[in-house]
């Protein structure tokens, strides 16, 4: 049987490989995706997910990847980071998006229209200070963008993506001459399940937000020396959002995928490093789906089926 749901998944840098085991599951049981969101690496696999990929083919797509492409920077990386804000160009990630989006869709440049599942991309933008949602915010003030299911899917990935001073920010022109500056979302959102909240009427299908987390983040932050309190705050500020979108509502669940040792920006992680992350998630999604209250969950919400494929 084959159901529609949402999918949002969350940041992490390369740990999102863990992201592509989980979304295996939902995908064997038969879940395929209305809407999809995604922060930061998460946004990566929210878009090949929005043109059509399967699980299968991303984690192929894994395996054959060489992840320290992506430290693109070339010359000396503290004139980088001096005269351009970041370690690391990121053009890479636009070029490796549009890549396979254009395989898959058949155009050299994919945008929102072309994406045959609605997407929603999660950046930060420092000149508005304010959060920036792909497309959806474009359209208004202060962006007045005229058509902005026209903007480019691998542009807006490649935004999400900027880890302040590793990533080169991403400049956006505006019209009247303003340039706004942005960085990776999870600055303010990097698990954006509000995105799919139902506004005063039930949710017509469930949201499972693929979510990456560390042991540590699982338990209560100690707060007994200053120390501990200022990464209490941070930590807070970071997240606190985006788990209070998780508590007392019906429309989402989370996966909970353990990502160990390894850190986002690993980008000289081997091929066992790879399968550990991947098994993790299938993991993680694999005793979600097996849980009574997922079932129960699932129960309320009624059947809607997707199309073939």
């Amino acid at each position: 049987m084959v159901r529609l749901a949402q999918a949002v998944f969350k940041g992490g840098g390369v740990k999102g490989i863990g992201l592509v085991g989980a979304l295996a599951v939902a995908e064997e049981r038969g879940w395929r995706w209305r809407s999809v969101a995604g922060t930061s690496a998460g946004a990566i696999p929210a878009a090949l997910a929005a043109a059509g990929y399967r699980a299968p083919e991303l984690k192929a797509i894994i395996g054959e990847l060489d992840l320290r492409q992506f430290e693109d920077g070339g010359g000396l990386k503290p004139l980088n980071l001096l005269l351009h804000e970041g370690l690391y160009k990121g053009q890479v990630v636009i070029d490796l998006v549009q890549r396979l989006l254009g395989q898959r869709l058949g155009k050299a440049e994919v945008t929102f229209r072309d994406l045959p599942v609605r997407c929603m991309v999660v950046t930060a933008d420092l000149t508005h200070r304010r959060l920036l949602v792909f497309p959806d915010d474009l359209a208004g003030a202060p962006y007045h963008l005229p058509d902005p299911l026209a903007f480019p899917v691998a542009h807006a990935v490649r935004a999400s993506v900027s880890i302040p001073f590793f990533f080169e920010p991403y400049r956006l022109a505006l019209p009247g001459g303003v340039t706004a500056t942005l960085v990776d979302g999870g600055l303010l959102s990097n698990f954006p399940i509000h995105l799919f909240r139902p506004e005063g009427k039930a949710p017509a299908v469930p949201t499972f937000g693929f979510s990456l987390v560390t042991p540590k983040e699982m338990e209560p932050e100690p707060t007994g020396t200053p120390r501990q309190l200022v990464e209490a705050l941070i930590n807070t500020l970071l997240g606190g959002r985006d788990r209070s979108d998780l508590l007392n509502q019906e429309y989402a669940r989370a996966i909970w995928i353990e990502t160990g040792r390894y850190k986002t920006t690993q980008f000289d992680m081997d091929d066992a490093g790879k399968e550990w992350l991947y098994q993790s998630g299938r993991m993680a999604a694999e005793q979600f789906f097996a849980d009574p209250a997922t079932e129960a969950w699932l129960r309320r919400f009624p059947y809607r089926m997707a199309g073939p494929g």
